[in-house]
């Protein structure tokens, strides 16, 4: 059974830090951090025993700092098992404990190379956050619109060669402003088929529209 695509919006995140990526990225590692160590052990702990109302609590506080950090795939897998504890039942928990815990992983890896994208694009600024943001925020307002508008007439006309060209482009502009995940989603259009085209353009439309919410709200230094 194929994993659904992780989601994602860091632009909602950004805007609660106040536009302070550092502050972003230290909320990140200390909520994952704190569910991994803290939250799942204690839910492991209250399945092993039976106590519901442990499990409701523990889990319905990741769901709502999951929620609160933008990630949203961890919140809804935190949100199956309050939803199991509030009925008084641990039927099928492990499970869901088992799908809270990939979920952790994900997001530990999103952040990640989240993280490594932005840091390689900003050493590419030579270390100038002010600049590095100035080119971000014109590259989402300017140049990636019209390479994902060529990209949507590509594919719509089954033009393979504009298809690939645009996905290129997109490629280089999202290494420029750091976001890894949109990215990933320009090189599957490159690497897939033409049967996956239309999903992928979807995806990286969606994207797309976090990524410019997420620039418009950080603050350059």
């Amino acid at each position: 059974m194929a994993v659904e695509a992780i989601k994602v919006d860091l632009g909602a995140a950004i805007e609660r830090c106040s536009g302070d990526t550092d502050l972003l990225s230290q909320v990140l590692s200390e909520t994952f951090e704190k569910t991994r160590d803290e939250a799942i052990p204690l839910i492991k702990a209250a399945i092993e025993v039976d106590d519901v109302n442990q499990v409701h609590f523990h889990a319905h506080s990741v769901k709502g700092s999951a929620a609160t950090v933008g990630f949203l795939s961890l919140s809804a897998a935190a949100k199956k098992l309050d939803d199991v504890a509030k009925m008084k039942t641990l039927e099928g928990a492990s499970e869901y404990l088992a799908e809270l815990e990939m979920e952790l992983d994900r997001a530990f890896d999103y952040h990640r190379k989240h993280t490594d994208a932005e840091e390689e694009a900003l050493e590419r600024c030579g270390g100038d956050k002010e600049l590095f943001c100035q080119i971000a925020k014109e590259m989402v307002t300017e140049a990636l619109p019209d390479q994902i508008k060529s990209l949507r007439e590509g594919v719509e006309g089954n033009d393979e060669a504009s298809v690939l060209s645009a996905s290129e482009q997109l490629q280089d502009a999202s290494e420029t402003i750091g976001s890894a995940y949109l990215l990933s989603l320009a090189k599957s259009m490159v690497e897939g088929g033409q049967d996956k085209w239309e999903s992928l353009l979807v995806q990286i439309e969606e994207e797309f529209e976090k990524v410019q919410v997420y620039w418009e709200n950080v603050e350059g230094e």
